[in-house]
């Protein structure tokens, strides 16, 4: 009796566009433990022989790639299929601190908050271009938050970027049960072999949490040179550190002016102006 063996097709290329610590790694292992070892994934930033192009030049050998589009210049290229990775901004920020302590970044809480203000930047441009375009809109998107919370309805998703329109139930079962897990704090990363998908962290216990600070973070709306462009326009100096963080919760740039317009600084400074 010959023994038929399940055909499981090859899938697409598909490349892997994500915020930092959104969960891309994760991912990757998940479709490599379900699709098997035949799944070829380049992680792009440093692996040997990768082709250092995106999309990959090596489409069709490679199957799905990784690029954080750092410097915002990746091309849209219409009719790739993208898998876009987001993350909200407070928890992703607090993880990505950690790997900025390993670069040597100090750390104590004014370091994390100018970390912070000055991610937000990158953020805000990353949700723009890839999560809320009308491109980004077009391909899969799964947000960090989803793939921790209902990691199979968020693996089917992803599956279906590959060409698997009806995955494997207990494929995706297995894959999420023991697929390799990690956890980042104190300037290292520690993996957590077969742990499986865990639950998200719980930012009130990062070491620099502070109530008022995080509660900023949540709500940013400015970036930094954004605020420091009005700053100088009107006062001729940037805004002061221990303030960025709340001048960055305003509602727009006109909101920034007003508030410099009628402040006792730069009453003064007219006054000083006037006298000259």
């Amino acid at each position: 009796m010959t023994l038929i063996l399940p055909f499981i097709d090859r899938p697409a290329y598909v490349m892997g566009v994500s915020w930092p610590r959104s969960g891309h790694h994760l991912l990757a292992r998940l479709l490599r433990l379900y699709f098997g070892e035949s799944f070829a994934y380049c992680a792009f930033y440093g692996q040997a022989g990768c082709c250092g192009t995106a999309p990959c030049a090596r489409a069709g050998t490679i199957r799905y790639s990784k690029n954080h589009d750092f410097d915002g210049r990746l091309p849209q290229t219409r009719g790739q299929r993208v898998l876009i990775q987001t993350r909200a901004f407070t928890p992703s920020v607090v993880s990505n601190f950690e790997l900025y302590l390993r670069e040597g970044g100090t750390d104590d809480a004014a370091s994390f908050a100018h970390f912070a203000s000055a991610q937000f930047t990158a953020w805000r441009a990353f949700q723009a271009k890839w999560v809320t375009s009308r491109y980004g809109q077009g391909q899969t998107v799964i947000p960090y938050e989803d793939l921790i919370a209902d990691p199979a309805a968020a693996l089917a998703r992803a599956l279906g970027a590959f060409g698997e329109a009806r995955p494997d139930a207990g494929r995706m079962r297995a894959a999420i049960a023991r697929v390799d897990g990690e956890e980042v704090a104190g300037r290292q990363i520690r993996p957590r072999p077969g742990t499986g998908v865990h639950a998200m962290r719980d930012v009130t216990r990062f070491r620099h949490y502070e109530p008022a600070t995080f509660a900023r973070l949540d709500k940013l709306r400015l970036t930094r040179q954004e605020v420091n462009a009005v700053f100088r326009r009107h006062l001729g100096r940037d805004a002061a550190e221990a303030n960025m963080l709340a001048l960055q919760t305003m509602r727009s740039q006109v909101a920034v002016e007003r508030m410099i317009l009628g402040s006792p600084e730069y009453a003064a400074r007219g006054r000083s102006l006037q006298a000259v």
